[in-house]
């Protein structure tokens, strides 16, 4: 019995069930390169080795720098004559082992997204409401490695598609200049950079992000250039954590999102673990923050709200009358939310020497 990519895979995953989607929402929401890999991995799950190569062939004349399908398809290759120990086996010598590491890494974070597809039907915490002069928002997964985009209904976020992300190599919770790490908390994009005002690194252009922003700095967080970018025109896609803190996807997936961003507006979520609730849990949060919110803030129905819950920080984005926006931040303590009034690091500081 051939024992090749895909059944390694899935017990990286804790032998769970490998799920394709089937349905037109779920389908619509993954892209094409994703869906064939998925497809082929499934294929050779059940031994039909032919219709695997058949979808890895389609995937890598779609996406020919795809190096993880190169790699599915050596391994398909070998399943005809070999027993494989691991993925990658057809690939493997010792000068390419930390490639090959990353490749596993990314083949998993893949796989994942189809074993745990978010349903359309649940809602993300971390976005309670949405303002009108916000159409679109982002929210990325760090976790799934996913970036979820989402479509203003009335308020409400709706989920229209998701995208493979790449983060920080040294993962979340930025908190200094050089660390590596990618940060965690609501963010706007400031503007956007064309791929012929970059190097190649950074492939299809550039939109940076406003950390760190008012919540960072009280903080004493450090560090700037934390863009959202794509990859090198020789690459489709980077392992899971690579970046040096940067949140980077696919060079066609950010040409797509660029017709959803509205720069100076589009708001960017970056949540360690995304939470999905359904609509009474959801409303019931929604009407928790909110109703504390008002006696702090007026106009929220122009407000958009997003929560954090690994800070239990709740901020609250008001459009001002000149395009900029302004933030009020409130944090939960002991059940009851209440507004943080911010105070710049030096003064935090001499706080903290005066009370010793």
């Amino acid at each position: 019995m051939h024992r090749a990519v895909a059944l390694l895979l899935a017990l990286f995953i804790a032998h769970a069930p490998l799920a394709i989607a089937t349905t037109g929402n779920a389908q619509a929401l993954t892209p094409l390169p994703d869906q064939l890999l998925a497809q082929a991995i499934q294929a050779v799950r059940e031994q039909r080795l032919d219709a695997a190569e058949a979808d890895i062939n389609r995937l890598l004349k779609l996406q020919p720098d795809f190096h993880l399908a190169h790699l599915v398809r050596g391994d398909i290759l070998r399943a005809r004559a070999h027993t494989l120990p691991t993925l990658g086996a057809a690939h493997h010598t010792p000068a390419n082992d930390e490639r090959l590491a990353d490749l596993r890494d990314e083949a998993k974070a893949r796989l994942q997204r189809h074993l745990h597809q978010p349903d359309p039907r649940l809602l993300p915490t971390a976005i309670l409401q949405i303002a009108p002069k916000h159409p679109f928002v982002l929210l990325a997964d760090t976790s799934r490695s996913r970036l979820y985009l989402f479509e203003n209904m009335a308020g409400e976020p709706r989920l229209l598609r998701d995208y493979y992300l790449s983060i920080g190599r040294m993962g979340t919770e930025k908190r200094r200049e050089g660390d590596k790490k990618t940060p965690l908390g609501a963010y706007r994009i400031t503007t956007h950079l064309s791929d012929k005002k970059l190097t190649d690194f950074y492939g299809a252009g550039a939109f940076p992000l406003n950390y760190p922003n008012a919540w960072d700095r009280a903080q004493g967080r450090t560090g700037h250039g934390i863009w959202l970018h794509g990859v090198p025109s020789d690459t489709y896609s980077r392992a899971p954590n690579s970046s040096d803190g940067c949140l980077v996807v696919t060079n066609p997936d950010l040409n797509d999102l660029r017709r959803y961003i509205k720069i100076g507006q589009t708001p960017l979520i970056i949540a360690q673990r995304v939470e999905w609730l359904d609509r009474p849990a959801w409303t019931v949060q929604r009407h928790e923050l909110l109703k504390a919110a008002r006696r702090h803030t007026a106009g929220l129905h122009h407000a958009s709200v997003f929560l954090n819950r690994d800070e239990h920080l709740a901020s609250i984005d008001l459009p001002a009358h000149d395009g900029t926006v302004d933030t009020t931040y409130l944090r939960k303590n002991k059940g009851r939310w209440s507004v943080v009034k911010l105070q710049p690091p030096h003064a935090r500081q001499k706080l903290a020497q005066n009370t010793h």
